[in-house]
Parts: structure tokens; sequence; C-alpha cells
């Protein structure tokens, strides 16, 4: 009978010492911190990791340019755009708008600077810099004054070409030289030159040519009112 009751105390003692350290195992498990078990340490949440990279390196706050979206958004139709350019050039240049008068005299002035394009028909002999260095010029006269056709480095034959490919393949002053030269030739010029591009220097015969008509002014009157406005500003700066 003493056995007996002695191996029930034991099981008795084993079945409270199994039932606490349940107990405190449970415990201990459900007090440790989330973030550090190992599910949690082994994921990383990108979007929390990407926010503590900007605080590291810019600090708290993120903040955008002031008015940068609102004002791009409130841009985005053509005829506002250009009014807020039209509001810009005037600022940077002057607050004056000109009279119809002034208007007028200043398109009579650089008329020839809003004319269409025009077209010649003509040849071109180039004599190029990197032949003849700095007596590129010197060659082209000599070319010239020997008389009959000339001779150069390269040959350009057009046909109906304008006067915005002209410029585009041999510079605005180029053109400009040409055009002068042409209307106050009484005959067309050939050959005529030299005349210096970035290429080197140009012979050019011309053998017709059609002059592009000088647009109303309505037509140009904003692009008139930025230039007057930019003459003007030019003015007013101190000389020297």
């Amino acid at each position: 009978m003493p056995s007996t009751l002695t191996t029930k105390f034991m099981l008795l003692l084993a079945l409270i010492s199994l039932t606490m350290a349940g107990y405190w195992l449970t415990r201990s498990t459900s007090s440790v911190d989330p973030s550090l078990r190992l599910d949690a340490l082994t994921t990383t949440d990108n979007d929390a990791l990407q926010q503590r990279i900007n605080n590291k390196l810019f600090g708290d706050e993120i903040i955008d340019a002031p008015g940068m979206g609102a004002e791009l958004d409130a841009t985005n139709d053509a005829s506002a755009m250009q009014a807020k350019l039209a509001g810009l050039t005037k600022n940077v240049t002057t607050q004056q708008l000109p009279s119809a008068e002034q208007l007028q005299l200043f398109y009579a002035l650089n008329k020839k600077r809003y004319r269409n394009a025009s077209t010649f028909w003509l040849t071109v002999i180039t004599f190029t810099t990197a032949n003849h260095g700095g007596q590129v010029f010197q060659q082209a006269q000599r070319a010239l004054d020997a008389g009959g056709d000339p001779e150069g480095d390269l040959i350009d034959r057009d046909a109906a070409i304008s006067s915005t490919q002209l410029a585009a393949r041999h510079g605005q002053s180029f053109v400009e030289s040409l055009m002068t030269v042409t209307e106050q030739s009484t005959s067309l010029p050939c050959w005529y030159g030299p005349i210096s591009s970035s290429q080197g220097a140009h012979l050019v015969c011309v053998n017709k040519v059609v002059w592009g008509t000088y647009p109303p002014l309505e037509e140009v009157e904003n692009q008139l009112i930025n230039d007057w406005r930019f003459s003007v500003s030019q003015e007013a700066l101190p000389s020297g």
C-alpha cells in the first residue's frame, strides 16, 4: 500500500512539473517582439526600407518644389502656355507694348527678317578650308579672276532649292549675302563671290530666283512684338 501511494505521488509531481513548464514556455514565446521572430527577420518590407533610406539621405521629409506640379498642369493647354511665355518674355525684356505706329515702323525696317523663303536655281562651287587653310578666300578669288567657269573642291547644282535649305547647308550669312547681291544686281550674278561660310569660300552662279513674299504684319505680329521688346531692351543697356 505505501509503495502504491508513493508511485501516485511521483506521477502527480511529474504532471505538475510538465504543466508548469508548458505554461512558462507559452508565455515566453508570446512575449517575444514579433519583429525579432525568424519570419520577420527574413521578410523585407520594401516600402518601409525605402522610407528609412530616404530619411537617412534626405531627412525625415521630402518636400516637392513649391508649385511645380500645379504650374505644369495648369499650363498644359497650348494657348495658356503661349500666354505664359509671352508674359515671361515681357518681363525679361521690357514692360512696354509698342503702339501700332511703332510696330509698323519696326516691321518696315526689318522686313527682310520675316520674308517667306525664296527659291533659287543656282550652282555653288566651294573651296574648303580643309584643303586651303587660311588661304581659302584668296584661292577662290584667284579662280574667280581667272574668268570662265571656275573649278573648286566641291560643286553643287541645285534646282528650286529654298533659301531655308541653303541656310541649313551653308549658313544664314551665306544666304543673306546671296540675296543682297541678287536683289541689287541688274542681272543675275554669275559668277559672284567669294562668300565665306564655315566650310570655306564659295563662288555662286544664279540662273533663276523666285522671291519669297512678305507676310502681312498681322501674321507675324506676335513675333514682331517680342523682337521689338528685345530691341528696345538692348538699346536701353549701357554701352561699354
